[in-house]
């Protein structure tokens, strides 16, 4: 036990910037907020370390746990609801399908049976129509959904 308190008396300032990329290393392979405040809580200890609390083991050990209780309670509501919104913006960034719905193509192709091929941007698509409609060559459609590189479509209103 005594060897223990010898390091916390003489640790200098930096081990605790160490400890705090260690547990931000810890946190980034995780993805939760659980050691980002005892990390930054580190980093605060470090600061005080070199000068006011500069061999106050006991203090420093307060310190820190006073700051990752208080971050822990106060900041992790605001991270979270910060998280949350930010994946909210693009909704159907990774699923390319999803995108197209409610968009418009033309009919390439004539639709056979409620088969056929749509233009949409720059690249004919197989196509086919929700309700069994067939479309005529040029007409106006609506992409309703999408299964792997088929697409969905019904009359455009």
């Amino acid at each position: 036990m005594s060897e223990i308190v010898e390091f916390l008396a003489t640790m200098p300032f930096w081990y605790w910037w160490v400890l705090a990329v260690g547990l931000l290393v810890v946190e980034i392979s995780t993805g939760t907020t659980y050691f980002l405040w005892p990390s930054a809580a580190s980093v605060v200890v470090g600061f005080s370390d070199i000068w006011p609390l500069d061999g106050a083991w006991r203090l420093q050990l307060a310190l820190f746990a006073v700051v990752t209780v208080a971050l822990t309670v106060f900041a992790t509501p605001r991270a979270k609801a910060w998280i949350n919104a930010s994946r909210t913006d693009h909704l159907t960034l990774n699923e390319r399908g999803e995108q197209k719905i409610g968009k418009r193509a033309v009919v390439e192709e004539a639709f056979a049976n409620g088969s056929g091929r749509v233009k949409f941007g720059d690249t004919v698509w197989l196509a086919e129509s929700s309700d069994g409609q067939n479309f005529g060559k040029d007409a106006a459609v609506e992409i309703t959904g999408s299964e792997g590189a088929k697409l969905f479509v019904k009359s455009a209103p």
